[in-house]
């Protein structure tokens, strides 16, 4: 009897060390560039992003967007969650227009979940003040993106009578949701839209904040994105453009002017720090996600060139596993030696 227990008790603990292996190994894949690469079945949304060329640098040509919550998260400030650090996922850089002089048009297909997403200029600026690339790190305050409903945003707010419109022509013929007509629901807090396809545009009009560890942090909005260089506040391009509210992807607006400016030479050569080897960072209970500096694990590409996280965490779970099996080993061969 007292075999057949130890027999089940060590089998049982086979079954659990399988399923640590199964359930840390499901983790974020990240492609050959640092993009994300979505997993079988899930749904995303696109989003794109227009990344001002001041962001550029000796350190960095590229955009990235980072997000804590949702499928497929990036680590978060307590070294928890996922595994792929500041500043986390690689942004794809979109060149179909760059002969209209579009050349700031990047976009990320994001698991549908991910509640918030922080755009930046995929550099892990450091908390050491001294460095010179801790000035050259920009990111983008917190963005909302599951979805905009009245109350959420003043860019929409602000516009009279712009959710009346969207709610009688979501009841109605929808003609002036345009593309976007999938986008618009009725939510608990009325009709509202999901991001999908939509562009996040950094308001270079407002001088940037600077984060606790001293980042410069822009402001900016979600806008509806006609897939032709321009967007405004409204579904169709045509609304848009009655209310004056279209902008132009090929017109850089002026930044403020800031006393600490970074070196925004456009590079020949950048250095694009790698997000896998980031510094880690301190423990703040700041919800900015500027100081999101992980703790977690290096990740390292694997054989098939995509990257997989949570090795570390399958090594505690498996060392755990295999303790419980020795200590039960252990006082059942007692047990048989008295």
């Amino acid at each position: 009897m007292k075999k057949k227990l130890l027999s089940l008790i060590l089998a049982g603990s086979v079954v659990a060390s399988m399923a640590a292996i199964a359930t840390t190994s499901a983790s974020a894949i990240v492609d050959t560039d640092g993009s994300y690469k979505p997993g079988e079945g899930i749904k995303t949304k696109r989003v794109y992003f227009t990344m001002p060329d001041i962001w550029k640098n000796s350190f960095t040509n590229s955009a990235g967007c980072y997000w804590w919550g949702g499928t497929d998260p990036c680590s978060s400030i307590d070294g928890g969650v996922g595994e792929l650090s500041w500043p986390g996922y690689k942004a794809k850089y979109d060149s179909s227009l760059e002969e209209k002089g579009v050349k700031t048009l990047y976009y990320l297909d994001i698991p549908d979940d991910v509640p918030t997403v922080v755009w930046n200029n995929y550099l892990d600026g450091g908390l050491d003040v001294t460095a010179p690339q801790y000035k050259a790190a920009t990111q983008c305050i917190d963005s909302k993106c599951e979805y905009v409903s009245e109350g959420d945003s003043d860019t929409y707010d602000a516009q009279e009578d712009f959710w009346t419109e969207m709610e009688d022509s979501f009841n109605g013929d929808k003609a002036a949701l345009g593309d976007f007509a999938d986008n618009f629901f009725e939510s608990e807090y009325g009709i509202a839209f999901t991001l999908n396809n939509m562009i996040w545009v950094p308001d270079l009009s407002i001088e940037p904040s600077t984060s606790v560890t001293g980042q410069l942090t822009y402001f900016g909005d979600w806008y509806f994105y006609y897939n032709d260089g321009t967007y405004g506040t409204y579904p169709t391009k045509e609304a848009a453009q009655a209310k004056g509210t279209v902008g132009d992807l090929t017109v850089a607006p002026a930044p403020p002017a800031t006393k600490d400016e970074a070196d925004t030479t456009n590079p020949t050569n950048p250095k694009v720090t790698d997000p896998q080897t980031t510094v880690p960072g301190e423990p703040s209970t700041d919800a900015t996600s500027a100081v999101n500096k992980s703790t977690s694990d290096t990740t390292k590409l694997s054989d098939n060139t995509s990257i997989k996280t949570g090795a570390a965490s399958l090594a505690v779970v498996l060392l755990v596993v295999l303790s419980g099996v020795a200590t039960v080993t252990y006082f059942t061969r007692k047990k048989y030696d008295k």
